[in-house]
């Protein structure tokens, strides 16, 4: 029986266990049987009932026996008659406890004493464990009390961890050694005064010293290493427990490795992946590391007939690691390109793997060559991993490791080197959607989070009810302004009742562009507001954000590099909303520089490669052609220039962002316009001039046509059913009778 103090709230019929506390609310309750226990005794009232939670425990004991734990809660208004089952022995004690008795709190040494390795290892991790959950002994103080007596009661005198660096805020990296018999590491856990936790990522095994003993690095919070804190690492059928030292000042971690010549890129990894997955100044920490400590790029260097090849895009998302490059295999000797993950793990790409043919500079020399582009969903990260290796593979059993150049942080030029990694020759459907889109999609997220308003300019004094919002954004191409601005200085409509809003897009123009303003301002007395955003976010960032600081019941979304060439552009449009047709967006009639037809609204048809595109009606034909002077309804009209009433457009939740650039969104906006039962019409009394895409082509993004082919990718695959339908069908004529208000007509 085990040596806990007696107590006169425990009568039993037969011989008494020891009863004793783990917390004031959970009672652990023991026996001690002279020979094993292969099954688990029952427990339960006098009547038969369950008693819940309980939790039970066999340790064997040095001699040969067992010690029967059992935990259950406190009575809390009357006393409980437990029957308790001693297992084989086959007897059984009636057992009283009163809720008012004076039970002592649980004795580490007494509980230890007896216990063989591996019941303590068990004792401990349940402690730790599934029996601090269940009974929520978690916030105890008393039961951590009891811990900490536990763990230091274990050992007498436990080995020191190792604080080596300090990583962010209150993250350290401890290191230890463990001696080469422990097996696989299953939980790690910090006891100390102020509480015990069990760390989220299990540690990294560093290598094996020259005593056969392994260094393992693992992550912990500061304060939880006081003075008096233990580590206790738990494997299969193994049990280390070291001593935390006190941490005062520590090095940073880039001067750590840099001063200790790290080169082991697997714990870079495991320590980029664990700061990544914890608060947001750890997440900055990742990045911090590895832009102050890159890795040496690496590729395979071949000649003749050996293999050679190289990565040089490598981008790992929340959504997965995607991989890009090339090599040459004169003689068929590659197997694989393979991924790492953070512990070293090779990973083959499987179906997310494509190639195709091309040459490359190699040596000096132009050569034949097989291009790559791989993606692997199950490598993910939260924070760019700017350098994810990859092995190349051979038959021979030999494998090459391939480190590509440290990648871009950001998230607009991480999307750019993605965009360039498959010639637009041989991009296809499956290339964008198994590979290039998660990646992109996560990235464009990211881009869409950091571009925001970062201020707000009136110049003159704004109008308090405008009719219409002129949204134009600006990106780069400031030359227009003059010409536009004079346009609208000279329709008298528009200097009444339109507001005009200017959305900066590339805000490092914005001294140059408000001076241009203030200056047209001066010159011809019509308010303006400028809008400048904190970086580059593309067409529909720009568009929403002018229309969140847009107050007319219509916006007209306007490109800068469209000019009105008459006055009354503006009120024509504006007469055509509403009505008995719901007209919720029309669309002018946009004219090219020698006056030819650019736009006479939107239709969609597949192309020769049966891709879902977006076309002009008659574009290139004449002014006066017939057929593009016919007011209707129509699929869709360009964003260059379009009316919306304000309700429809945030009814549908604006333009939406994912689409890269420039492209698309405005027939996306379109057919979401259509899907809620308004109508889109096409004006062809209301001409502007545009001069196409002076703005996007200097866009670093707008690249070969590959921002295009993911975009129309990206249309298709989510108005696929709506595609097909307008296009047998046409324009829908009996839609349900509804105002852009929502509201019945």
């Amino acid at each position: 029986m085990l040596e806990f103090a007696s107590s006169d709230a425990v009568r039993t019929t037969g011989e008494a266990p020891g009863v004793c506390l783990l917390n004031p609310d959970t009672l652990l309750l023991s026996w001690d049987t002279p020979t094993r226990l292969w099954e688990v005794p029952r427990l339960e009232t006098i009547d038969g009932a369950a008693i819940s939670p309980q939790a039970t425990l066999r340790l064997p004991l040095d001699g040969g026996g067992t010690r029967l734990l059992r935990v259950i809660r406190r009575p809390k208004d009357e006393p409980i008659t437990i029957l308790a089952e001693a297992g084989t022995l086959g007897r059984k004690d009636e057992i009283t406890i009163d809720p008012d008795g004076d039970f002592e709190f649980a004795s580490a040494s007494t509980l230890l004493n007896g216990v063989t390795p591996a019941g303590r290892l068990s004792l401990v991790s349940t402690l730790l464990g599934m029996w601090a959950s269940l009974f929520r002994l978690r916030l105890s103080k008393s039961y951590n009390s009891f811990l900490l007596q536990l763990v230091a009661e274990i050992v007498d005198r436990p080995k020191p961890a190792k604080a080596v660096a300090k990583l962010s805020g209150e993250k350290i990296l401890l290191a230890t050694a463990l001696p080469d018999a422990f097996h696989d590491i299953e939980a790690v856990f910090i006891v100390a005064p102020s509480g015990f936790k069990r760390l989220t990522q299990l540690p990294h095994i560093s290598k094996t010293g020259p005593r056969g003993q392994k260094l393992v690095y693992m992550i912990a919070d500061q304060p939880s290493t006081a003075s008096g804190a233990y580590m206790v690492v738990t494997g299969v059928r193994t049990l280390a427990i070291r001593h935390l030292p006190d941490v005062s000042t520590l090095p940073s971690l880039a001067r750590w490795w840099q001063t200790k010549g790290k080169s082991d890129a697997d714990l870079r990894e495991y320590i980029i992946g664990s700061l990544a997955r914890a608060d947001m100044k750890s997440s900055k920490a990742a990045i911090e590391f590895q832009l102050r400590c890159p890795l040496s790029s690496q590729r395979v260097s071949g000649g003749g007939s050996l293999p050679s090849g190289e990565v040089d895009l490598a981008v790992t998302t929340a959504r997965g690691t995607l991989i890009g490059g090339w090599y040459r295999d004169p003689v068929d000797m590659i197997a694989s390109i393979d991924l790492l993950d953070s512990n070293g793990i090779a990973h083959p790409f499987g179906d997310g793997f494509y190639r195709y043919q091309g040459n490359v500079q190699d040596d000096g020399q132009t050569v034949p060559a097989t291009g790559f582009v791989g993606f692997y969903q199950d490598i993910q990260s939260p924070v760019p991993i700017l350098q994810p290796r990859s092995l190349m593979r051979l038959k021979s059993g030999n494998r090459h490791l391939m480190v590509p150049p440290a990648q871009p942080i950001d998230p607009a030029e991480a999307r750019a080197r993605i965009l360039r990694a498959v010639p637009p020759q041989h991009l296809t459907a499956d290339i964008i959607e198994n590979c290039l889109a998660p990646v992109i999609g996560d990235l464009q997220q990211k881009l869409m989070a950091s571009a925001k308003v970062d201020r707000v300019i009136d110049i003159g004094t704004p109008y308090d009810d405008p009719d219409v919002s002129i949204i134009v954004p600006l990106y780069r191409v400031l030359g227009f302004l003059r010409a536009q601005i004079g346009a609208f200085a000279c329709d008298d409509w528009v200097a009444k009742y339109c507001e005009l809003v200017f959305v900066l897009d590339s805000p490092e123009q914005a001294e140059e562009c408000e001076h241009l303003l203030r200056g047209l301002h001066v010159l011809y007395g019509i308010p303006m507001r400028l809008v400048v955003m904190t970086r580059n976010g593309g067409y529909a960032r720009a568009c929403n954000a002018g229309a969140q600081n847009a107050h007319g019941h219509y916006l007209a979304m306007l490109n800068s590099d469209v000019i009105p060439h008459t006055p009354g552009w503006a009120q024509g449009m504006a007469s055509k909303m509403g009505g008995p047709d719901e007209v919720a967006v029309v669309g002018p009639k946009l004219l090219f520089e020698d006056g030819s037809i650019q736009h006479a609204g939107m239709y969609f048809a597949r192309n020769e490669s049966g891709k879902w595109l977006n076309y002009h009606y008659h574009k290139g034909m004449p002014d006066q052609f017939r057929d593009a002077n016919i007011e209707r309804s129509v699929p869709g009209v360009t964003g260059a220039c379009m009316m919306i009433h304000r309700d429809a457009f945030d009814a549908v939740d604006g333009f939406t962002e994912d689409y890269v650039i420039g492209d698309y969104e405005d027939s996306d906006l379109c057919l979401k316009i259509r899907k809620a039962d308004f109508d889109i019409k096409y004006v062809p009394d209301v001409s502007l001039y545009h001069f196409e895409r002076k703005s996007i082509s200097t866009h670093a993004d707008y690249m070969r046509g590959v921002a295009a082919e993911y975009n129309a990718w990206l249309h298709a695959s989510r108005w696929a059913d709506a595609l097909e339908d307008l296009h047998t069908n046409g324009v829908p004529q009996n839609r349900s009778r509804k105002t852009p208000n929502g509201e019945a007509a």
